[in-house]
């Protein structure tokens, strides 16, 4: 392999590692809330996004001050203060809730009912095909936004692995996954969900913040996926 093919795939591994961070760092963000999340989320969970935010070059401007708010808002909080927000966003029982479930989000056609068993199969099945143990791994609902958000996680670092191991065939078959994920479920509600997000929370406030960078990743990120067919 000549330098320059060797950099194109340094790039791209780098860039799979990147967007896997991302991914996780998302999917952390809208788990449930427990005090040891929380814990986890106040010691490490800005400094990382900094460390990634900053490999985004021309996107760092647009990311980097949602960042600095997230930053601010578990700053102002507490425990209490993350667990009420997420409960009132999140739970069929809070005051403003947004559904976090890419079936009860998609309940807008008529078909939404003879079709939404045969969905849950389609996003359980992508994640046994590659592996990912959500029983183990994430205690929420396979259409669960974090639960998608994780899938993603795990295939962006699956592609940075072929890149590494110089395996054509099984990176063009975590590509082609993350393609057809993202197309029929991630990306066909995403905007939805963060849309109402924003719409119903307090300007500022972490969910709110989380929902406006998850929101612009997901158009940088379709961008980076797609340019790969090309």
């Amino acid at each position: 392999m000549d330098s320059a093919a060797t950099d194109a795939v340094d790039y791209d591994k780098a860039t799979a590692v990147v967007r896997s961070r991302i991914y996780g760092l998302l999917a952390a963000g809208f788990r449930q809330m427990s005090e040891e999340h929380f814990q986890q989320l106040s010691e490490h969970y800005v400094s990382s996004w900094k460390e990634v935010v900053g490999f985004l070059a021309a996107d760092e401007g647009q990311l980097l001050p949602l960042v600095d708010s997230l930053s601010e808002a578990l700053k102002a909080g507490n425990y209490s203060d993350l667990y009420d927000e997420y409960n009132s966003l999140f739970l069929s029982f809070g005051r403003t809730f947004v559904t976090p479930y890419e079936m009860e989000r998609m309940k807008d056609t008529p078909q939404h009912s003879l079709t939404s068993q045969a969905e849950l199969a389609d996003v359980a099945g992508f994640y046994g095909a590659f592996g990912l143990d959500t029983s183990a791994s994430v205690p929420e609902r396979v259409d669960h936004i974090s639960t998608e958000l994780e899938f993603m996680h795990v295939m962006a670092l699956k592609e940075a692995a072929a890149l590494e191991e110089g395996d054509p065939e099984h990176l063009e078959i975590v590509r082609h996954g993350q393609q057809k994920f993202m197309t029929d479920h991630l990306g066909r509600w995403v905007n939805r969900f963060t849309d109402a997000v924003v719409a119903v929370g307090d300007t500022g406030s972490f969910y709110y913040t989380l929902a406006k960078i998850l929101s612009i990743w997901i158009e940088i990120d379709n961008s980076l996926l797609f340019d790969n067919e090309q």
